[in-house]
Order: structure tokens, then C-alpha cells, then sequence
């Protein structure tokens, strides 16, 4: 973790240096990059809405993820899906769906998918991008930090996203994922936020998940 915290200063200190007047705001930039770079864990509800070939697919969920990777979703809308938990474990994605009591391991499809939409999967990426994009947006009389990075793999759905910060709650609010052409793949917005809040370990436990009235 010290060595993205170096690396994420490093970056944003360059590109601010590159900056031209009236793009961004270096104290911005340092208080984003003081939120981030010292994210243990959070919580937040989110609308993450999937668009492909066949339409558009919109759920609203929990997530909750600590910086080593895990993380765990609960969809609470729409009605068919309600309570099914996705919990990444460290090692392995589980999909649990509580109707049928069954956990059953998730392709690298769906991994994926659901990976991309982890705010730490973003820094990660963000920090291993070779062009790193820094801009600001007026959005509703609101100014926001947005922060680009390109997704390894070469998959084609899954090119680039970007991250729009407020800056004034220094909160994340919206990711968009783009495919290769351009084009909006996933579209994630954020809501009660939560920095740094206590997660038991127990909670990335597809057992514990699966079982919680013996936790």
C-alpha cells in the first residue's frame, strides 16, 4: 500500500505540473488524492446499469470492499434478483442466490464485470495507466475531479473508464465504463459513500454468507 501511495503522488504531482490555468485545482487534487491513497475500505449503495447488444440491465446495490481486493454486492432491486450476494473472497468469485440456497462459482466473464465496478480496482488501474487524464466538470452548479485509466486485458467492452469526484464532499459519485469504440458499457452512481468503515473479515466468507445463522 506505501508504494501506491507513492506512486499515486508521484502521478498527480506530474499532471498537475502539466495543467493548464483553469483546468484543475491543485488543492483539489491533493485533498482527492489524501482520500484515496489512505482508503482502507468502503461502503457505499450504487445504480450500476449494463448496456449491450440487447438492451440495458439496471440493479441497485451494497457494496462494501477493503483494499486487498475483496469485496462483497448485495442487488437490492429489481424484485427477481433482490438479495443475491456477490462475494469476491480474495481467490475466488461466488454468486449466492438466497431462493435456491445455492453458491455457485462465477465465470471470468461476470468477474470481470463485476470486478470493474470496485472503486480500488479503479485505482489500480488508474495508477498502471501510461496516460494518465486529470480534468474538472462542471456538473449541476457542482465541480468535479475526474480521473481516467485505461482496463488491462484487451477485452473490447472493457477499454477505459472514468471516475467523477466531488470535489467539494470529495466523494466518488459516477464511473462510466467505455468499450473500444467509445461507447458506455457500465454506468455506476454512487451514494452514501462511506470511507474507512470496519468490515469483518467474515463478510468476504461465502459460508458465513450462505450461513448467516450460524455467524
Amino acid at each position: 500500500m506505501k508504494l501506491l501511495k507513492k506512486s499515486f503522488f508521484v502521478i498527480l504531482t506530474f499532471a498537475l505540473v502539466g495543467c493548464s490555468k483553469g483546468k484543475a485545482n491543485t488543492d483539489d487534487y491533493v485533498n482527492i488524492q489524501d482520500k484515496f491513497v489512505n482508503m482502507q475500505s468502503y461502503s457505499c449503495n450504487a445504480e450500476v446499469t449494463f448496456y449491450s447488444n440487447k438492451g440495458e440491465n439496471t440493479y441497485t446495490i451494497n457494496q462494501q470492499a477493503k483494499n486487498d481486493g475483496r469485496y462483497f454486492i448485495e442487488t437490492t432491486s429489481p424484485e427477481n434478483v433482490k438479495g443475491n450476494i456477490i462475494v469476491f473472497d480474495g481467490n475466488i468469485l461466488w454468486q449466492y442466490n438466497p431462493n435456491l440456497d445455492s453458491k455457485v462459482s462465477v465465470g471470468d466473464k461476470e468477474k470481470m464485470a463485476r470486478k470493474e465496478i470496485c472503486l480500488f480496482t479503479f485505482l489500480e488501474n488508474h495508477l498502471k495507466s501510461k496516460d494518465i487524464a486529470l480534468e474538472t466538470a462542471n456538473i449541476d452548479k457542482n465541480i468535479y475531479s475526474v480521473l481516467e485509466a485505461k482496463i488491462p486485458g484487451g477485452n473490447k467492452y472493457f477499454d477505459t473508464e472514468k471516475l467523477w469526484i466531488n470535489n467539494e464532499t470529495k466523494q466518488p459519485e459516477k464511473l462510466v465504463i467505455y468499450d473500444i469504440d467509445g461507447k458506455e458499457r457500465v454506468l455506476a452512481t454512487y451514494d452514501n459513500f462511506i470511507y474507512n468503515p470496519k468490515i469483518e473479515d467474515s463478510k468476504f466468507n461465502i459460508e458465513n454468507v450462505a450461513n448467516p445463522q450460524k455467524n
